[in-house]
């Protein structure tokens, strides 16, 4: 009861009783937060202002000349034009206890930590300022735009871009830098999804891949927040972005002990590149996926998939094009980096009661034999340079929507069944002309199994045709193969 009249005095002292006295207080109180607000804007204006000015000032100097390397070729598995076929009546060979494989540096990953946004004030209304309408892998999407920002190089010198980048760098990009945020938010963008928004706005803005277009997303990148850079080469603007992995078939340059891609021109030759930080937690971009973009649904013909051995498991389902022409332009990196992004919330709406159903009431063995066999059986094979000309990988959706997937495609997708059905732990077994995996199951097997950091992981290879989960093909049986955590 003390502290109940404690707080009514208080309350009494804080809000006058009087209606007049009461208004008085509010609008003073409104009078308080504007200044605030006014303050916080004034004072993130005047840090911007200076940290652009300094920015520039350096820009002006000569940039440091690099040798452009070639990039590094995409591993090359050279596959069998067909899969293996599992025999019955091949007898099992005596295997080690366990069998031996390769340790690699291959830590657990850790989780993907969001960037910091940058806490961009609400701009003034400024009257030049009108919406700007553009598209993102088939999706409307909208911002704020003061058409003065647009600029034409009549150079591609270090002084024009310091005068460019001044430029940009006034509150008239306030609107925009917020509206782009808010988009990364709303579509749920990862840094490279993040990145072509930014592209995909600039050119609508600037023109296709003109020198213009590739400063303008190189300066919303940096006030984003991320680990960029400029530079030029053969006469042409270009941006270098350090990733948090290797990046495959992309020219790049090595400066202190970190590759820097260059994104807009693949050829090898003298690269200068402008290199300093715009802040000092600027963050390297990552090339991991926590899910995918949600893009605007354009949905492909739907296809039918049925496993061999359990008819039952049989889905119908189309993916959504856009997302296939975001990951077509992704670029070409790890295994893990697919394996981790998963499958589309429309993907899984399809899939994932299906294969719950057909497994229900089933063992974990039960129901791990009958997802592998669906991944086995229910789609066709082929080679990658026989469907595309060339190595690549595919994420899990698109291997519901090219005609044909080989064994990385496999194990990738079912890497990501195996953990999101049944909660197990999978890791990618990397042989010199194959991928397969394995799991640890909580139920033990008599099967090819191997011990990693405490656990026993039992071979499953969705390639090997009609075998079950703990089965080793032949070929593999005496190959040690490297292990990639996932």
């Amino acid at each position: 009861m003390k502290r109940i009249m404690t707080v009514i005095v208080a309350l009494f002292f804080i809000v006058p009783l009087k209606a007049q006295n009461y208004d008085d207080w509010v609008n003073e109180k409104k009078d308080e937060m504007s200044r605030y607000k006014d303050s916080v804007k004034q004072n993130y204006e005047e840090f911007r202002r200076r940290a652009n000015e300094e920015y520039a000032q350096f820009m002006r100097e000569k940039w440091e000349a690099f040798n452009a390397m070639k990039g590094q070729p995409m591993p090359e598995l050279p596959e069998p034009p067909k899969p293996f076929e599992f025999d019955k009546n091949t007898p099992i060979p005596d295997l080690p206890n366990p069998i031996p494989y390769k340790p690699i540096p291959n830590p657990a990953p850790s989780p993907i930590q969001p960037i910091k946004r940058p806490d961009v004030p609400l701009p003034s209304p400024v009257p030049s300022v009108s919406e700007f309408e553009f598209t993102c892998y088939g999706t409307p999407c909208m911002v704020s735009l003061d058409r003065s920002l647009k600029f034409r190089l009549n150079e591609v010198s270090e002084n024009a871009v310091a005068d460019v980048w001044l430029q940009l760098s006034s509150e008239k990009s306030d609107a925009l830098l917020r509206d782009c945020l808010d988009l990364r938010d709303e579509l749920a963008l990862g840094d490279w999804a993040y990145y072509c928004l930014l592209r995909d706005f600039s050119d609508a803005f600037l023109g296709k891949d003109t020198d213009e277009a590739i400063l303008m997303w190189v300066y919303l990148l940096a006030q984003s927040g991320y680990k960029v850079r400029i530079g030029h080469k053969n006469g042409h603007l270009v941006a270098l972005i350090p990733f948090d992995g290797i990046v495959y078939r992309q020219s790049l340059i090595k400066y202190q002990g970190e590759h820097y891609y260059i994104i807009g021109n693949y050829e090898e030759g003298t690269t200068y590149m402008f290199n300093r930080k715009f802040t000092d937690d600027e963050r390297v971009m990552s090339l991991r996926m926590a899910c995918q973009p949600k893009f605007a649904i354009k949905p492909t013909n739907s296809r039918t998939f049925t496993s061999k051995c359990y008819p039952e498991l049989t889905v119908s389902l189309s993916v959504n094009k856009n997302l296939m022409d975001f990951y077509e332009d992704y670029p070409h990196c790890v295994w893990t980096n697919y394996s981790w992004a998963g499958l589309s919330d429309e993907v899984k709406a399809k899939l994932y009661p299906m294969l719950r159903k057909g497994t229900e009431g089933k063992s974990q063995i039960e129901a791990a034999n009958r997802i592998i066999n669906f991944v086995q059986t229910a789609f066709e094979y082929k080679i990658d340079k026989d469907q595309f000309g060339y190595e690549r990988s595919l994420f899990g959706d698109e291997t519901f929507y090219y005609p044909y997937s080989d064994c990385e495609d496999r194990s990738i997708l079912f890497s990501t069944l195996i953990r999101d059905l049944l909660g197990l732990d999978v890791v990618l077994l990397l042989y010199p002309d194959h991928l397969a995996t394995a799991v640890h199951y909580s139920e033990p097997l008599t099967s090819c199994y191997f011990e990693f950091e405490g656990k026993t992981y039992y071979i499953s290879d969705p390639t090997y045709i009609g075998a079950n989960v703990g089965m080793c093909a032949p070929k593999y049986l005496n190959v040690s193969p490297e292990v990639y955590k996932l």
